[in-house]
């Protein structure tokens, strides 16, 4: 293992293009039924993210309401439609009766005391808070997946040291079952290695069991079918290069103030509920339209009788109560025939709801506000959180690979001591379990580095690996 020092790198963000590139992929990244897979990090992350139900989820929602959007800005439009009224009348004792009239009609809303506008802020914000949603159901997920990666890396680093010590032991057992039958040890003796040997093995099947379940777990969390088959090209205990760095806290909350995509979500969020608020509170604001026609009526088809006519309309909300007048003027026979006619319909406690909309956006709004005003000292206290674990699991690292090649050391002058007659092979049994021991918290303490450095990134709202303290044999 190297241990590398050097400057504060610039940081790269996670943007939202590099992530809808991965989304949009041709075809999905899965293992077929029975094909063997070798997965690094990078892998792993990238088939999770594109066989995720959850990110496919989100990127589908992203679409709908992109289509929301396109629904608001239709409303500053006018709309149109044609219609074709047919009608027969049979009486009896009299001539039969037939009458068909085909028109175009056309309406425009020209105030709604910014209701349209309002809305369609609110579905712009919405649009923007499913991006960030998704940007950070993503990061969510790699460091899932990192976990799970780092923990199968501890196991499978564990099974390969045990399988040696295994084997030695095994080659003193053979060696002190020689030395009984000359009677240079004793039986107890002899126990006493085989016990160990037992406690070795009990200790690597144990390991094993965990490999095995965590590969499964690996599977399910990549969506993989359940007979792929996985193995991992990395190797914690020699493919990896551990790196330090000296990071100031204020540079990295200034970082986190700029990158953290909750910043944006929380203001997106306030905005959204806001203008949700306002559109409540406008409930008394009147809706004006004004429309017309153009129409051709008769007793038969093709109808000859040309008939226009204009429309004025006004709505609005009188509390729970609601009212609405419309007046239409209408000419037929080239203008020799025209009418002028009015309605107008109050609605009688019918729209009840409006004070629950005003207290239920309310509320949503002043939650945004003060989410918003906390979050300042949410983020320093977890960026805090994150670098303070950065510099412990380094410190403990170090130690754990320092305790390490120190028992190795003395495993290596103990064999020396037992092959020379000055120790016993009951110590050397002994002292390959310490060992075991110390390779086992050099190996965890590794792993915990690992996600440390993967949790500050993420608490920093930098890109993973961006601050390149870990490096593999592919860096």
């Amino acid at each position: 293992m190297k241990f590398e020092k050097s400057f504060f790198p610039k940081i790269s963000l996670l943007t939202a293009g590099s992530i809808l590139f991965l989304y949009s992929f041709g075809r999905s990244i899965d293992g077929t039924s029975g094909e063997n897979l070798i997965l690094d990090l990078r892998k792993s992350e990238d088939i999770a993210v594109e066989n995720s139900p959850d990110v496919r989820l989100l990127g589908s929602q992203q679409m709908i309401k992109s289509l929301i959007v396109k629904e608001s800005w239709r409303t500053y439009f006018p709309t149109a439609s044609v219609s074709w009224f047919r009608n027969t009348n049979v009486v009896e004792n009299e001539s039969d009766s037939r009458s068909q009239r085909v028109a175009l009609n056309v309406d425009q809303v020209i105030f709604d005391g910014g209701r349209r506008s309002l809305a369609l802020q609110a579905a712009l914000n919405d649009l923007n808070l499913s991006k960030f949603d998704f940007l950070i159901s993503i990061n969510n997920l790699k460091l899932k997946v990192r976990n799970a990666y780092y923990a199968l890396l501890s196991n499978k680093a564990q099974l390969e040291i045990q399988a040696r010590s295994i084997q030695r032991q095994k080659d003193q057992l053979r060696f002190s079952q020689r030395e009984l039958k000359l009677g240079e040890t004793t039986e107890v003796q002899l126990l006493q290695i085989e016990n160990r040997l037992n406690e070795i093995v009990l200790q690597n099947k144990r390991t094993e069991t965990a490999y095995q379940s965590g590969i499964e777990e690996f599977k399910i969390l990549l969506r993989l079918p359940s007979t792929t088959k996985l193995a991992l090209s990395a190797d914690i205990l020699h493919g990896i290069k551990f790196a330090y760095k000296e990071l100031s806290l204020e540079n990295l909350v200034g970082l986190a103030f700029q990158s953290r995509i909750e910043f944006a979500r929380t203001r997106a969020a306030e905005i959204q509920t806001t203008s949700e608020y306002e559109i409540a509170k406008s409930f008394y604001i009147p809706t004006v339209s004004v429309g017309g026609f153009y129409a051709s009526s008769g007793d038969r088809y093709d109808p000859k009788q040309r008939e226009y006519g204009f429309n004025f309309k006004f709505s609005m909300a009188l509390g729970p109560n609601s009212i609405q007048d419309t007046s239409n003027f209408i000419s037929r026979n080239e203008d020799a025939n025209r009418s002028l006619t009015s309605t107008t319909t109050v609605g009688i406690m019918d729209n009840m709801q409006y004070k629950r909309k005003i207290a239920q956006t309310g509320i949503a709004a002043e939650q945004a506000q003060i989410t918003r005003r906390q979050l300042d000292d949410i983020i320093r206290i977890e960026v805090s959180k994150a670098l303070q674990n950065y510099k412990l699991t380094w410190e403990s690292l170090k130690l754990a690979d320092e305790n390490a090649k120190v028992f190795e050391k003395r495993l290596l002058i103990k064999e020396k001591q037992v092959s020379l007659g000055d120790a016993r092979r009951t110590d050397l049994a002994e002292t390959e379990i310490f060992y075991l021991e110390a390779i086992n918290t050099m190996i965890s303490t590794r792993v915990q580095y690992l996600t440390a450095v993967s949790q500050l990134e993420m608490a920093i709202g930098a890109s993973l690996d961006s601050l390149e303290l870990i490096k593999t044999g592919k860096n």
